[in-house]
């Protein structure tokens, strides 16, 4: 069975990053009305804080004038698609941050290599980031921060056909107080990004992925639904 790794949008969910209510609906038209001009369905309007929910960021995201969601349908596709290693680094390593009252784990290049061991590098496009024990909605933890080093990032990118960064916290970068996105900045050199995944049912190793954010031309950002399935589920010959 595929593993869904968006959590489900609720109009209750948390706001992450002080946008307002992160997902509300409004009736556009009623099917219990009793107003015979309007049709006979029920349809609402949907409004969404991409950022705390699952969602796809484009390099335009952090970087002026860099290539936003619809030019990554046009020129990179590929990033949307393909075979992704989930990796779930192990003895958690949360340290109290000297800026802030959040613990974070900032996950080191030898540990993710660590993760890869028995991968061939040349071959690896995506890598999805977890740890064990994580649950579900660690996106909306607010006492810990869950990032890769830059050292990390470089290290990704410099995989000749790495594409795609997915990560289970809010963000690809925790840099309080501090404006600068150094992992968000090197990924993008190469690679998109997801934020927010839900790994916690999914054991580590290789999948198929279709990660396709909504189409939103001019947009940094976009909701995304990625599902991960495995060798057997797309055999369909």
């Amino acid at each position: 069975m595929p593993y869904v790794l968006a959590p489900m949008i609720k109009k209750d969910m948390p706001s992450l990053w002080a946008e307002g209510d992160v997902y509300a609906t409004e009736v556009i038209y009623d099917i219990c009305s009793p107003d015979s001009s309007k049709p006979p369905v029920h349809y609402e309007s949907h409004t969404f804080k991409p950022h705390s929910i699952c969602h796809f960021d484009a390099p335009g995201h952090i970087i002026p004038g860099a290539e936003t969601i619809d030019q990554l349908f046009e020129n990179h596709i590929d990033y949307f698609y393909g075979p992704v290693v989930v990796i779930k680094i192990k003895n958690p390593n949360f340290k109290k941050s000297d800026a802030s009252n959040i613990s974070h784990w900032e996950v080191g290049k030898k540990e993710i290599q660590a993760s890869l061991s028995g991968y061939d590098l040349q071959k690896i496009e995506k890598i999805f980031i977890s740890f064990d024990g994580a649950g579900s909605d660690f996106f909306t933890d607010s006492d810990r921060a869950f990032t890769i080093s830059p050292e990390a990032a470089s290290w990704l990118i410099s995989l000749p056909n790495f594409n795609l960064f997915g990560t289970i916290w809010k963000s690809t970068d925790f840099r309080p107080g501090k404006r600068d996105r150094p992992v968000h900045t090197e990924l993008f050199k190469r690679a998109g990004i997801v934020e927010c995944l839900d790994l916690e049912k999914v054991p580590a190793g290789q999948y198929f992925l279709s990660a396709f954010p909504i189409p939103t031309a001019g947009a940094t950002e976009s909701p995304v639904c990625p599902v991960l399935f495995s060798e057997s589920e797309i055999r369909w010959v």
